[in-house]
């Protein structure tokens, strides 16, 4: 089967993803979405193969170059092969998708599908099992925003509306809180791995700072533990406008996070 990771970005996918890389016979595909593969370098399929996962042959890979993989079509057909080779290795393909550009979109799309894209570039007929990440909205609002691209384009209140977006398109797809997995990793990690059919490896503990075949943010990369990261300062005008959001209100009511947001 294909395993997938769903996140809108903010809350700790990369770290997610370093502990589910060191698992034995796991092959990951970072941030894929069919739409961003023009976006950065990195989010290339390709890119990723030849740099960090090795599953292409060379025809595969002079195939597919010529390609345009923004094209679901495309796209679907690779993932077939990366999904074929990984099988034929003994390898577990796990996908960790970019759900930002379905639901968030700012500044890449105007108009986000709000719908999680990714199933409609899947292999017709393989099986997948998937698992959410969140965290409170407000400390995710807080890490989107340190990149310089989306912090002048995302307003509290636009982010809110595709969280709730985002929490819905995901119909009954387990979900797991990044403030959860901080507090106690082993458990959390354990039933990650349950829910996705992976072999859990305790080790994981020990070795998911050795794993930088990722994207996402490299703020923590020399990171040796897992822990919260020290919150950043955010002015009562900007509480204000979360706390204006019925959306913000709704997420709150539907993850059971705390209204009061702790300082």
């Amino acid at each position: 089967m294909i395993r997938i990771i769903h996140n809108i970005g903010g809350c700790g996918g990369t770290l997610l993803s370093r502990c589910l890389g060191v698992l034995p016979g796991v092959a990951l595909l970072s941030e894929m979405n069919p739409g961003a593969v023009k976006l950065f370098p990195t989010f290339d399929p390709l890119y990723q193969d030849a740099m960090w996962l090795g599953l292409l042959d060379a025809e595969n890979i002079e195939r597919f170059s010529r390609r345009d993989l923004g094209i679901t079509e495309n796209f679907r057909e690779l993932l077939q092969v990366f999904y074929d080779r990984a099988s034929a290795a003994g390898r577990h393909l796990v996908i960790r998708d970019y759900n930002y550009l379905d639901f968030v979109g700012v500044p890449f799309v105007a108009v986000p599908a709000r719908r999680l894209l990714l199933y409609t570039a899947l292999p017709r007929g393989v099986p997948t099992k998937s698992v959410a990440f969140i965290r409170h909205p407000v400390d995710q609002w807080l890490s989107l925003c340190t990149h310089d691209i989306i912090k002048t384009a995302l307003n509290p209140s636009g982010f809110c509306d595709a969280y709730e977006a985002f929490l819905r398109g995901l119909g009954t797809i387990t979900v797991h809180k990044y403030e959860d997995f901080v507090e106690r990793p082993v458990a959390e990690f354990q039933a990650i791995c349950r829910e996705l059919s992976l072999p859990f490896d305790i080790s994981f503990m020990e070795r998911f700072h050795t794993f930088d075949s990722i994207t996402g943010s490299v703020a923590r990369l020399g990171d040796r533990s897992i822990s919260r990261p020290q919150r950043k300062a955010i002015s009562l005008s900007v509480m204000g406008q979360f706390y204006s959001s019925n959306s913000f209100r709704r997420i709150l009511r539907a993850t059971g996070y705390a209204e009061q947001f702790p300082p």
